[in-house]
């Protein structure tokens, strides 16, 4: 006789695996159980470790992952038990795992509106395929006792349902009914007005008639209205001081959502994946105008949670506007307490379970069928990579869309998305989360890791926390970030386009070339240097930057300088240092063709400039000239100021994207032929502008080079932590 011990590791708890595994193996004896950051199984029966492995990877939950199977074969004389069976989980000080959340399945879907299930219009039903995780987990392994479900009591029902093998919510950790589930209340002036069922029913009523009410979903609270009506929306406006940065919506069905915008094969698998991010799509008429605010896009998402659901089950509502619910740069509203003393809207709608770690929802764009994440939250994470790092490694990125990772032996996790920590709150939300993720894996990093930039934030922390700190640069980070996601072995031309970050020189880079030759990351190449100055200021309203460009050009005459006299004279003698970055001269483009000015939200001159160009198909492009590796736009400028008064906008805007799309790709070219280099790594915020990185790609591919840029991980600032983890482990000259 046979037995085997065997070890899955991944996502293997809170999804199903264990009466997945009982019911493959009810025929044989042994046990299964949850161990502290995998399951563990042991088999007694005649078969093969080959076989084990197949049965198990083929025949896996939907929403599992398996990162690795280690078995151990022995010979038995008898069997040690009679039958197989679930053991009870094991406490062993090993790496724990957290699953992300998850939205609610088809199954639970169709036993809400079952009149005959007695989980009819139950607001917090879920099963082993579905539900919270991430938001309400408190310690590892994965059990009831470890979230905040711990407070509700099982009936009698549900506790036979939660030990029972064979059924679908055989130990769902969440697992509730209207009978002893956690409660819905309707809150108006600090006072419950309904509970239950009829507390989401005059929600929905309330909504219907053009309302806005605070609602609290798995990660946080959100400010929800329909999205057709135009005084709600401006309401939704002046409580966000957000007036032109769209808002994402929740769309009734799929199929109303297709009457709306255009979407792929591979868009409609994501939207309706139980990731359930905000899917980014091109609309197909303005219908939605008060919502998108000019975009082309709508950031669309399907409900998520039984309460969506319930929502437009009560409702002829087609689209809600769901929106963080928060003050402009400050972080989401999670806090039941802060939510009840929120004054902006009439109603309020809470629930009493808690929420342990604050979720955004997460944002995604496909571009050539691939994944370009812009947050990484609800959904994603806490993301899993089997990587294994000598020591342990604590990254905590960098200030702008902060993310953080923890390397622990053999495996990597990628935190959730945090706002900028330039605003107070959102810089004690980033301690927090770095508490929680070092609490909860119970490890004490050999190595911290942090950017390079002086006054980052994220980075003095680490220092003044932290003995053994190591600090690398920014870019480097990010084109790390991809030889990490891919896991590239060979040499490596890596292209990083972004804002802002501290060179290794002092100035301010982000427009950089480098090569990766396995031992070590050189920069090679890059934007040439422009001045910079006005600092953060030069950020929010680059006018000011157009202005000292031109100054910087000897072009004497342009409007810019009579509409704003005082910033033209201070360009004059103002402190100033350089800067190679590839946002800041999208920037100045947006200025110099009268598309904006200043920025109300990041980068908002530089998305409209992207919007502009999608009005045309000019296929020109302007000047600019290439020496030693060195890219210089300066004639790409001089041209937007000369040709702005006879060429369309909308073809200028495309005529300066074709500019840069041959630029970088004619210095790929140049030094990839230098270097025999065929592999290459794109990162960096300016490669979400999809005619960007579409372009390059698509001229890449064409002669034969190898592509790699982020697609589990953010292409912008929230994938700096997995690229310092890189660099950290591998020690190269940084």
């Amino acid at each position: 006789m046979k037995a085997f011990r065997i070890k899955v590791e991944g996502i293997v708890q809170s999804v199903g695996f264990r009466p997945f595994i009982y019911r493959l193996f009810k025929n044989c004896s042994g046990w299964v159980r949850n161990s502290s950051g995998y399951v563990e199984i042991y088999l007694e029966c005649q078969t093969s470790k080959e076989k084990i492995k197949k049965l198990i990877k083929t025949k896996k939950p939907a929403n599992s992952q398996i990162d690795s199977i280690h078995i151990e074969e022995f010979k038995i004389n008898k069997r040690a038990f009679d039958g197989f069976f679930i053991k009870t989980s094991s406490n062993k000080n090993t790496t724990p795992s957290i699953p992300p959340d998850l939205s609610i399945c088809d199954q639970c879907a169709k036993e809400l509106f079952d009149e005959k299930n007695r989980r009819f219009l139950h607001p917090f039903i879920n099963c082993t395929n579905c539900g919270a995780r991430f938001s309400i987990i408190t310690g590892a392994p994965y059990d009831r006792d470890k979230t905040t479900m711990r407070y509700f009591t099982m009936c009698k029902i549900c506790n036979q349902e939660y030990n029972t093998p064979s059924d679908r919510r055989f130990h769902a950790q969440p697992i509730c009914c209207n009978e002893c589930g956690p409660e819905y209340f309707l809150i108006n002036k600090k006072k419950i007005i309904a509970k239950g069922i009829e507390a989401i029913k005059k929600l929905s009523e309330f909504l219907t008639k053009g309302g806005i009410a605070l609602v609290k979903g798995i990660g946080g609270y959100h400010l929800y209205c329909d999205a057709f009506n135009e005084d709600a929306i401006e309401r939704v406006k002046q409580i966000k001081n957000r007036y032109s940065k769209p808002f994402a919506v929740i769309v009734r069905d799929i199929n109303t959502l297709s009457d709306y915008c255009f979407m792929s094969t591979e868009e409609q698998k994501l939207i309706e994946s139980q990731i359930k991010p905000i899917v980014l799509l091109r609309l197909k008429s303005n219908k939605l105008q008060s919502a998108t605010m000019g975009s082309p896009y709508l950031g669309a998402m399907l409900p998520y949670t039984p309460l969506h659901l319930l929502i437009f089950h009560f409702s002829k509502l087609k689209f809600l506007i769901a929106t963080s619910a928060n003050f402009t740069e400050k972080p989401l509203i999670y806090s039941d307490k802060d939510a009840v003393n929120f004054s902006e809207t009439d109603y309020v709608l809470t629930n009493n379970r808690r929420i342990i770690r604050p979720l955004e929802d997460s944002i995604v764009k496909l571009v050539g069928n691939k994944k370009l994440i812009y947050r990484y939250a609800r959904g994603f994470a806490p993301g899993v990579y089997s990587r294994k790092t000598k020591p342990n490694i604590l990254a905590v990125g960098c200030d702008l869309k902060n993310n953080i990772a923890v390397s622990l032996k053999d495996k990597v996790v990628l935190s959730q998305y945090s706002g900028d920590l330039e605003e107070y709150e959102n810089y004690l939300r980033f301690k927090e989360k770095v508490d929680d993720f070092l609490n909860f894996f119970k490890v004490k990093p050999d190595i911290v890791v942090c950017d390079k930039h002086p006054n980052y934030l994220s980075s003095n922390y680490a220092i003044e926390n932290f003995e053994n700190t190591l600090q690398v640069q920014h870019h480097k980070a990010h084109f790390a970030s991809v030889l990490f996601e891919h896991q590239i072995k060979k040499p490596c031309l890596g292209v990083v386009l972004d804002g802002t970050g501290f060179g290794d020189d002092a100035a301010i880079w982000g427009g950089e070339f480098f090569i990766w030759d396995g031992k070590n990351i050189e920069r090679v190449g890059h934007l040439k240097y422009m001045p910079f100055a006005f600092s953060e200021k030069a950020v929010k309203e680059p006018f000011r930057l157009a202005i000292l460009w031109l100054k910087h050009l000897n072009i004497t005459n342009h409007p810019l300088f009579d509409k704003y006299p005082e910033i033209t004279k201070a360009a004059a003698f103002i402190e100033k240092t350089e800067t190679s970055s590839a946002g800041r001269l999208f920037d100045v483009a947006a200025v110099l063709l009268g598309i904006k000015e200043k920025n109300s939200y990041e980068a908002e001159a530089a998305v409209n400039l992207n919007y502009e160009a999608f009005r045309s198909h000019s296929k020109e492009k302007l000047s600019y000239t290439i020496k030693n590796n060195i890219v210089d736009f300066s004639p790409t400028i001089e041209q937007l100021v000369y040709l702005n008064k006879k060429t369309n906008r909308s073809d200028l805007a495309m005529m300066f994207h074709n500019t840069i799309i041959d630029a970088v790709f004619e210095n790929i070219l140049n030094i990839s032929h230098s270097n025999n280099i065929k592999n290459i790594a794109l990162s960096g915020g300016v490669f979400q502008n999809e005619i960007i990185l579409s372009g390059i790609v698509s001229r890449l591919n064409k002669k034969g080079f190898d592509v790699y840029f982020n697609n589990t991980a953010p292409i912008n600032d929230g994938g700096i932590a997995l690229g310092q983890i890189w660099l950290a482990n591998s020690r190269l000259n940084i």
